[in-house]
């Protein structure tokens, strides 16, 4: 298993930086909910969905042996996220856009929303390329 791990971290490796760099901003936008799960479920429901992409992920990667794939679980987890975030937030009448939560979740709805673009061409990239 060791072995996945570090074959998935060497093509990692080998991703143009600014990818590397989109993949570092996705971990600290979402674990930047950690700031606010105790107080609002919306948080909680991010964490939870960025860290279910993980197993996932690495499950789909052992069988196929390929970066583009590992990318589903985030059209999976975070396509529901990206309703449930906006409604959560103008339901709830002590929202406020410019606070510390505020701009953590537009930010996180922007950086999923442009995941998913991302994740969804790779998705088709990879069933085009193999057949």
């Amino acid at each position: 298993m060791m072995d996945l791990f570090r074959e998935a971290g060497q093509q990692m490796s080998m991703l143009p930086r600014p990818v590397q760099n989109w993949m570092l901003w996705l971990n600290i936008v979402f674990f930047s909910g950690l700031l606010f799960v105790f107080r609002r479920a919306e948080p909680r429901w991010a964490v939870a969905a960025h860290v279910a992409c993980f197993p996932v992920g690495f499950t789909i990667y052992y069988f196929t042996h390929d970066l583009d794939l590992m990318g589903f679980p985030h059209i999976l987890f975070w396509t529901p996220l990206l309703f449930y975030l906006p409604k959560a937030a103008l339901k709830d009448s002590d929202f406020r856009l410019m606070s510390p939560y505020g701009i953590w979740m537009s930010l996180l709805c922007l950086t999923i929303a442009i995941s998913v673009v991302f994740d969804i061409r790779a998705a088709i990239t990879f069933f085009t390329r193999s057949g």
